[in-house]
């Protein structure tokens, strides 16, 4: 236990990032204050669908990955075909534990040939969901902007 702050590196200087909301900032922007790091975000990932990827329209296909809550746990995860506009919840695998990551899948049609893009969001037990706009900050810390794989159906 310390008896005043931490002044090593990584503490007061390393990690760290702006003191605004989603600690993000214009690239352009400075004069900001800088805090540590003292939290994780919730973030999500499709592991079995690459960008890019091809699938046959009409056809079920499961999507699966991985989520985690950031500093808690995950309490649901959803996923989108239609760029966001509308979200399906998914099957979450078993609760490893507050910082522990949380297997998902879900069955999806992409119902049209042509370009599509999925989606996923995770929100944690404290009702943090992944934010839909880019974060972003001179470190790269705290990036959990939901991320966007594009497909096209055949």
């Amino acid at each position: 236990m310390l008896d005043q702050p931490d002044t090593n590196y990584w503490t007061a200087t390393g990690y760290r990032v702006p003191d605004t909301p989603h600690n993000t900032v214009k690239l352009d922007e400075a004069g900001f204050k800088l805090v540590p790091v003292t939290r994780n975000a919730p973030r999500s990932f499709i592991t079995n669908i690459h960008d890019g990827a091809s699938m046959s329209a009409g056809v079920p296909t499961t999507a699966r990955g991985i989520a985690f809550g950031g500093d808690c746990g995950v309490a649901r995860v959803g996923l989108s075909i239609d760029d966001g506009k509308s979200w399906q919840p998914t099957q979450l695998g078993a609760d490893k534990g507050k910082y522990g990551f949380r297997l998902w899948q879900a069955q999806f049609t992409l119902p049209a040939r042509g370009p599509h893009t999925l989606m996923v969001r995770c929100t944690n037990t404290k009702n943090e969901a992944q934010p839909d706009f880019r974060v972003w900050n001179p470190a790269g810390y705290m990036f959990n902007t939901v991320e966007a794989t594009r497909v096209v159906a055949t």
